[in-house]
């Protein structure tokens, strides 16, 4: 970063492009009130991680989960496909609906089948009602009714456990619940002992 007071090496602990905007944000307030770079270097490293705003779960040293669930927009849904893009192994993209989008959540829904069937993530899982326009759009995915939450989880395992090294980002609005299958996840691996 670079300031009328001379440069700072940032390194931030959160995924994603949209940090840098954050970042640069706080430390022009911090700065203006005359705070020492050194401190604004040392606040931006100590930043807490939001639970459940792209929180990395380390599950074990090759698998790596995602914990979007706190909320989902289509902003936020295109932010997160970037991020799994960028990450390693086998990349699984699991969504829930995006909620009060009113009488354009079927186009929404599309435009996120769209950017996502042009990524490079490997597996697409939907949920929902409205994430069904996203399943009918992808070339590799599986689908799931509200009701059946339970089989998703199974077989998001399952998928999960045939792959060598993994990256899964789950993502959705929060009457979607998303946060169960990132429980479930952590239980199982910790269950089995997968953690190894």
């Amino acid at each position: 970063m670079h300031t009328p007071s001379g440069t700072i090496n940032i390194v931030l602990p959160y995924l994603g492009y949209q940090s840098i905007s954050n970042a640069l944000a706080a430390s022009a307030l911090a700065f203006s009130i005359h705070t020492p770079l050194k401190q604004i270097q040392i606040g931006l490293l100590k930043s807490p991680i939001i639970p459940g705003r792209l929180e990395p779960i380390q599950l074990n040293k090759n698998t790596i989960l995602i914990n979007d669930t706190y909320n989902s927009n289509v902003a936020s849904m295109i932010i997160a496909i970037k991020i799994l893009e960028k990450m390693p192994g086998y990349k699984i993209l699991v969504i829930g609906d995006m909620a009060e989008l009113g009488e354009k959540s079927i186009l929404y829904h599309k435009i996120i089948g769209n950017i996502a069937n042009v990524s490079n993530i490997d597996y697409i899982f939907t949920f929902g009602k409205y994430s069904n326009e996203i399943f009918k759009i992808c070339k590799n995915g599986k689908h799931f009714s509200e009701k059946h939450k339970n089989m998703l989880t199974k077989k998001l395992k399952e998928t999960m456990l045939k792959q060598n090294k993994s990256t899964i980002l789950i993502k959705g609005s929060r009457h979607m619940k998303m946060e169960k299958i990132i429980e479930y996840l952590i239980k199982e691996y910790k269950k089995n002992d997968i953690f190894n």
